[in-house]
C-alpha cells in the first residue's frame, strides 16, 4: 500500500510540475509569438510536442527510488533566483533573443532534472525529445538575420530579376528589392522576409523526432527544410513580381494567397522527404516491449516528489511576483493625465487619407487619425495622430518616422528650425518642435511632438550605448520603473501658406483635448 501511495504521489508531482512548466513557458513565449510576425507558427509547437508525448505514452520509462543530496535542495533556490530577473526583463522585452533562450533553457533544464530524478537517463530522453521543437519557435537573433536571412533575401531578389528578364519583363535587382517597369517590389513585401523558414525547420524537427531519425538524417532533413522554404519563397516573389506588371491591384490581390501557397509547398516538400526516408528504413525507432511499458519497478521517493512540487511552487511564485510588480507600474501610469486629438471633421473640404499597408507595417500603431482641411484662403492644414499603447515599438519608431525624417524624403527642404512652442493643456504645457520646410517654392510650417503618456512628458530618444553595461542598464531601468510597455503618442501638424507659422499655436490648442474618459 505504501509503495502504491508513493508512486501515485510521484505521478501527481510529475503532472503538477509539467503543468507548471507549460504555464511558465506559455506566458512569455505566447507574447513573443503574438508580437513577432516571423514567430506566428510558434503556437503549433505545444501541439506538436503534446502529440509526441501522447504517441509515446506507452513507452514512458520506469520510476525508481532515489535519495536526494543537499545540493539538489540548494539548486531550487539557485534556479528560482536566476529565473526572477530573467522573467522581469522578459515582460517589457519579450523578443530579446538571448533573454528568451536563457529563460527557456533554464526551465527546460529544470524539467529534465526532474525527469532524471524520477526515471534517470531514460526519463530525460523521454521528456526531452519532443522539447527540441522549441528551438524553431524562439527568436533567432540579429546575427542570424545579418549572416543568413539578408543574404538569402538579396539572392532571391537577384535571381528574380534574372528570371523576369528571361521571360521578357525587364527588371533590375537592388538589395532586397526588384525594380520593374511598374514600380518597385521588395522581398519584404513579396515574401515577408522568408517567414516560412522557421516553420519549415519546426516541421523538420518534428518529423525527425517522430520517426526517430539518426542525428545525421535529422540534420539532412533540416537542411532540406531550409532549402524548401527558400525555394517556396523564391517562387512566391517571382510570381508576385510578374503579377505586379498587371498593376498594384493585381499584386495585392495575389499577395496573401501566394504566401499561403508558398508555406504549403515548403511544408509538403519536407513531409515528402521525411516519408521517403522513413520508407527506406532510415530510422532508429525502438519501442519497448508492451509488457514493460509504464510499469514502475520501484516507487519514487517522497523527497523527489517534494523537490518537484517545491521547484514548481517557487517558479510559479516568481511569475506571480513579476505580474504584481508590473501591475504597480500600470496603476501609476493610470494616474497620469492623458490627452488626445479631435480633428475638425466639419471643416471645409476635410479629407481623411488612409494609412497604407506598408506604412502600417512600419508604424504598427494602436490608433491612427489623419486629416487635411482648409484653414483660410490658399492655406491648408494637414495633421496626423499616432498612438502606441502596448509593447516597446514607441521606443524607436517615432524617431525614425517623423516630419524631420519623412519630409526630406518626400522632396521637402528644411529651411529653418524655429525651436519649441509651448501648447497649454490642463495646467501644463506640451512642447512642440517647429520647423519651416520649402517645397516647390511653397512654405510649410510644421510642428510635432513625441509624448510619453506613461510619464506625462516628451519621450526622449534612447541614447546609443557605448558599452554592453550601459545598454543593459537602460533596459533594466524599465524593470525598476515597472514599465511593461512604452506607450507614446505623436501629433504632427503642417500648415501651408505665408502665415502658417502664426497659425500653428492656436490650431494646436484647438486640436488637443482631454481623453473622453477623463484621464
Amino acid at each position: 500500500m505504501r509503495d502504491g501511495s508513493a508512486a501515485r504521489r510521484a505521478v501527481g508531482a510529475a503532472w503538477l510540475g509539467a503543468a507548471a512548466l507549460v504555464a511558465l513557458l506559455a506566458v512569455p513565449l505566447g507574447r513573443a509569438w503574438k508580437l513577432a510576425p516571423d514567430l506566428g507558427h510558434g503556437w503549433a509547437a505545444p501541439l506538436l510536442m503534446a502529440y509526441l508525448w501522447w504517441e509515446r505514452w506507452g513507452e514512458r520509462p520506469e520510476f525508481h527510488s532515489r535519495r536526494l543530496r543537499p545540493m539538489w535542495w540548494m539548486a531550487i533556490a539557485a534556479v528560482a533566483a536566476a529565473a526572477l530577473p530573467l522573467r522581469l526583463l522578459l515582460t517589457p522585452f519579450p523578443l530579446w533573443p538571448t533573454l528568451v533562450w536563457a529563460y527557456v533553457l533554464l526551465l527546460v533544464g529544470t524539467a529534465l532534472a526532474a525527469a532524471g530524478l524520477l526515471a534517470g537517463l531514460p526519463g530525460m530522453r523521454w521528456l526531452g525529445g519532443p522539447l527540441i521543437i522549441l528551438a524553431a519557435a524562439l527568436p533567432w537573433g540579429n546575427q542570424m538575420e545579418q549572416h543568413i536571412i539578408f543574404p538569402l533575401r538579396e539572392g532571391m531578389a537577384s535571381l528574380t530579376a534574372e528570371v523576369s528578364n528571361l521571360v521578357g519583363r525587364p527588371a533590375i535587382a537592388a538589395g532586397t528589392s526588384v525594380r520593374l517597369s511598374s514600380g518597385w517590389v521588395g522581398v519584404d513585401e513579396a515574401c515577408g522576409g522568408i517567414r516560412s523558414l522557421e516553420a519549415s525547420v519546426m516541421l523538420a524537427l518534428f518529423f525527425g523526432e517522430w520517426l526517430r531519425f539518426s542525428w545525421k538524417r535529422r540534420l539532412a532533413l533540416i537542411s532540406a527544410g531550409i532549402a524548401a522554404a527558400v525555394l517556396g519563397n523564391f517562387l512566391r516573389i517571382l510570381f508576385l513580381s510578374l503579377r505586379a506588371a498587371a498593376g498594384a491591384d493585381a499584386f495585392y490581390a495575389a499577395h496573401d494567397a501566394a504566401g499561403w501557397l508558398a508555406l504549403a509547398f515548403s511544408l509538403a516538400l519536407i513531409g515528402l522527404f521525411a516519408r521517403r526516408w522513413a520508407r527506406a528504413g532510415r530510422t532508429s525507432r525502438a519501442v519497448r516491449p508492451p509488457s514493460a511499458q509504464g510499469q514502475p519497478a520501484a516507487p519514487a521517493s517522497r523527497g523527489v516528489a517534494e523537490w518537484i512540487l517545491l521547484m514548481a511552487a517557487l517558479l510559479a511564485g516568481n511569475e506571480a511576483a513579476a505580474r504584481w510588480w508590473y501591475a504597480r507600474g500600470a496603476a501609476a501610469q493610470a494616474a497620469v493625465p492623458q490627452w488626445t486629438v479631435q480633428l475638425p471633421d466639419n471643416a471645409p473640404n476635410f479629407r481623411t487619407p488612409a494609412l497604407g499597408e506598408e506604412a502600417r507595417d512600419l508604424l504598427v500603431p494602436d490608433r491612427y487619425r489623419a486629416g487635411t482641411w482648409e484653414v483660410g484662403p490658399n492655406a491648408t492644414a494637414s495633421a496626423y495622430y499616432i498612438e502606441w499603447q502596448k509593447g516597446q515599438v514607441a521606443r524607436f519608431v517615432p524617431f525614425l518616422h517623423n516630419p524631420t525624417v519623412c519630409l526630406p524624403l518626400a522632396g521637402c527642404e528644411l529651411e529653418a528650425s524655429l525651436g519649441d512652442i509651448a501648447v497649454p493643456w490642463s495646467g501644463e504645457e506640451i512642447p512642440f518642435h517647429t520647423y519651416i520646410f520649402r517645397r516647390v517654392g511653397e512654405k510649410l510650417a510644421v510642428a510635432f511632438v513625441v509624448w510619453d503618456t506613461a510619464r506625462g512628458r516628451p519621450l526622449e530618444k534612447a541614447a546609443d550605448a557605448s558599452t554592453w553595461r550601459e545598454w543593459f542598464r537602460e533596459r533594466w531601468a524599465e524593470v525598476r520603473e515597472a514599465r511593461e510597455d512604452q506607450p507614446a503618442q505623436v501629433l504632427s501638424l503642417a500648415i501651408s501658406g505665408p502665415d502658417g507659422q502664426a497659425r500653428l499655436l492656436p490650431l494646436l490648442e484647438h486640436l488637443i483635448i482631454a481623453r473622453p474618459d477623463g484621464t
